[in-house]
């Protein structure tokens, strides 16, 4: 009989050699050259810009992102996992081991046309990286005091996933068309990385909403972002900004942070199956320039968590 490692293996090779989302002849480059043009984006997570300022759990993630206007996307993305117990060599094993995962992204986001209406948006998304210590995991977190268990990190792993997200936007009753909205979205990671499906809302309220597509986390969304959100063209005013108050539901099947190794023996604990997790958060753009800042706080997402974690992150984009 399978072990459920071998039919998680099993089930992404499959994945990967039925989803094909375009044919090799139809992928373009996510980096724009000469006159056409990108939007490059730099987003930093960390639990110290959170409500309770606590280093543990998903401490921190770091992605940076290059966005065609063709749709096609690159971005680069580390996460960083620690226990409740980073003054302990040897933390307890009931609690998060610690890891790192190192990966790349390549990805395309499309608006569809449904009778002149552009409120449907549907994104495809292939990662492969490392889990491990050629993540890098102790070099970026290490600080003041030090973290002492790296030793006890999971060992090095190749991973990949196939991630898609679906997002339909609708405007809310009782104002002007284009000041309050509601963008509903669903979401699949399948893979080594994270299987998981995801269902989410976001309530936005300001000006130039159009223009985006919503703000999620790191780990929960792709890195896509529409290059004419930044261009001078539109229609829309040439300053954005709103509010934005954001809830999503994920139905947990595997995660790295949590059971550890998909080939090899390392820590691990027992997972949730279903996390929460709610976010608040405000966005301004002015020509080129945006930037998003905004606070998550999420359930817990293994047996023995000893609290709620929050998570903050600053997000930096600029159209070139």
């Amino acid at each position: 009989m399978l072990t459920l490692r071998r039919m998680r293996s099993a089930l992404l090779i499959l994945l990967l050699a039925a989803s094909r989302p375009v044919r090799a002849e139809e992928l373009r480059s996510p980096f724009p050259t000469g006159a056409e043009a990108g939007v490059f984006s730099l987003c930093e997570e960390n639990d110290k810009f959170s409500f309770n300022n606590q280093d543990r759990y998903y401490t921190q993630g770091l992605r940076m992102a290059v966005n065609h206007e063709n749709g096609f996307y690159a971005a680069l993305t580390q996460e960083i996992n620690t226990p409740a117990d980073t003054l302990s060599a040897n933390p307890p094993l009931d609690d998060q081991p610690y890891s790192a995962a190192l990966y790349f992204s390549y990805g395309h986001g499309r608006v569809l046309e449904r009778g002149g209406r552009r409120d449907v948006l549907f994104v495809w998304e292939l990662q492969l990286g490392v889990v491990g210590p050629a993540a890098g995991g102790p070099t970026i977190q290490n600080g003041v005091p030090t973290s002492t268990g790296w030793e006890t990190q999971q060992p090095n792993e190749l991973v990949a996933n196939l991630n898609l997200d679906f997002r339909k936007r609708f405007d809310l009753p009782g104002a002007r068309p284009g000041l309050r909205d509601l963008i509903v979205r669903a979401g699949a990671e399948l893979g080594t990385i994270r299987t998981e499906f995801i269902l989410g809302g976001q309530v936005r309220w300001g000006r130039g909403l159009a223009r985006s597509w919503g703000n999620t986390t790191i780990r929960q969304s792709p890195a896509f972002d529409p290059v004419d959100r930044l261009r001078g063209d539109l229609t829309d005013p040439p300053v954005a900004a709103w509010f934005f108050a954001d809830a999503q539901v994920e139905v947990v099947v595997s995660n790295y942070a949590t059971d550890g190794g998909n080939f090899r023996t390392s820590r691990g604990v027992p997972r949730e199956p279903v996390v929460g997790q709610l976010s608040l958060g405000y966005s301004f753009q002015f020509q080129r320039f945006a930037a998003t800042l905004y606070t998550s706080v999420r359930s817990h997402e293994f047996a023995a968590q000893q609290s709620l974690h929050g998570i903050g992150g600053i997000k930096l984009d600029l159209l070139f």
